[in-house]
């Protein structure tokens, strides 16, 4: 781990490791507060290295004061739940089947603790592969060595926002000092510009990325926030071209889908929405390196799907469609009020009386 002012999460993350990890190292980049204290007390190795505004080089030494066979990262605000626990513990006597462990990464989550955002990050390593990480932003573990995918979920809890525009600043020191990009620094620095609000320069910057050599995964992720900005300035003629770049990349995902969805929606074509909401709705994919909002598969194309059979006057298929969507999120505020409109305009035009509202 690293770590930096992190007093508030760090025993937590460190007494979840200390049920599977037989060592903990801890690289300490700089803190004021506690979290010194609170990891040594909790039986970690604590190291200090200076903070030079590069994450690869602080995990490159956190890696560096291992011993064990094997090397696992977590942030300060990650933890393990009980089954994921007993999971990787399970895991550890067949680690030497590959060099390099991926785990699922949950970022974000439903009021009842369902991951709704996730993606697999190459998490446990081979020690003697070598401190292997690059990029001072959006770190990356670079090394050959045979791969496998592990059924174990970490899971980001964030207690409180990250410094803003850290990560910005971080990139527009590089370009300030001559540095090119490379095509990844390029995705996460257009998505740094999409995130900080700062419209015009995302675009420029996603459009730079898309002409790179970077993963597919990467790029149908640009083409669909590039088609969010555009759409946010009500050009919907370049934000179809945005999603029709990602399209070219293969099989649509179904954040794709939703977007082309969402984009006819806007254009009064219900019709197109329905076809492409209907598309994203499948099962959420195992196995894959791309950012996957798990919504995107379900919730979200029934709820819209809804919508739009109101539009078409459709009540009791907008009805049924978001009765769907609130099974995979329940109680969500949008559907149900959704769900109570239509009821109500239903009821309407049956000269029926409208149900009871819930408060």
């Amino acid at each position: 781990m690293i770590a930096k002012d992190e007093e508030d999460v760090i025993g937590r993350a460190l007494s979840c490791a200390a049920r599977f990890a037989d060592e903990i190292v801890v690289a300490d980049t700089g803190s004021g507060d506690k979290t010194v204290k609170i990891a040594r007390s909790l039986g970690a190795k604590v190291f200090s290295f200076p903070w030079r505004d590069d994450f690869s080089e602080a995990r490159n030494f956190s890696f560096s004061n291992t011993t064990c066979d094997y090397v696992m990262w977590l942030d300060c605000d990650d933890v393990l739940d009980g089954d994921n626990v007993q999971k990787l513990i399970a895991l550890k006597p067949r680690l030497d089947e590959a060099d390099i462990w991926y785990m699922k990464y949950a970022t974000a989550f439903s009021d009842d603790g369902r991951p709704t955002f996730e993606y697999w990050r190459e998490r446990v390593f081979r020690r003697s592969l070598g401190a292997c990480w690059t990029d001072p932003v959006h770190e990356v573990f670079y090394a050959a060595g045979s791969r496998r995918f592990a059924d174990v979920t970490v899971r980001h809890k964030k207690t409180r926002p990250s410094p803003a525009r850290r990560n910005l600043d971080i990139y527009l020191s590089l370009l300030s000092s001559g540095k090119d990009l490379s095509p990844r620094q390029k995705f996460y620095f257009a998505n740094e510009l999409y995130s900080n609000n700062l419209p015009s320069l995302a675009k420029a910057a996603y459009a730079d990325f898309l002409d790179s050599d970077g993963m597919k995964e990467n790029k149908i992720q640009a083409a669909i926030n590039l088609s969010r900005i555009y759409s946010a300035e009500n050009d919907f003629d370049a934000a179809l071209r945005a999603l029709l770049r990602a399209l070219s990349y293969g099989e649509p995902t179904a954040e794709t889908c939703v977007a082309l969805g969402n984009i006819y929606l806007a254009l009064t074509n219900t019709d197109a929405a329905i076809f492409w909401y209907n598309a994203a709705m499948r099962p959420v994919p195992e196995n894959t390196l791309a950012f996957v909002d798990v919504y995107c598969y379900n919730y979200y194309p029934l709820v819209q799907t809804g919508l739009c059979h109101y539009k078409k006057g459709d009540l009791k298929q907008a009805i049924s469609f978001t009765k769907r969507a609130l099974s995979f999120k329940p109680h969500d505020p949008v559907a149900e009020a959704n769900l109570a409109w239509y009821e109500k305009k239903l009821a309407e035009s049956r000269g029926e009386n409208a149900p009871e509202q819930k408060t």
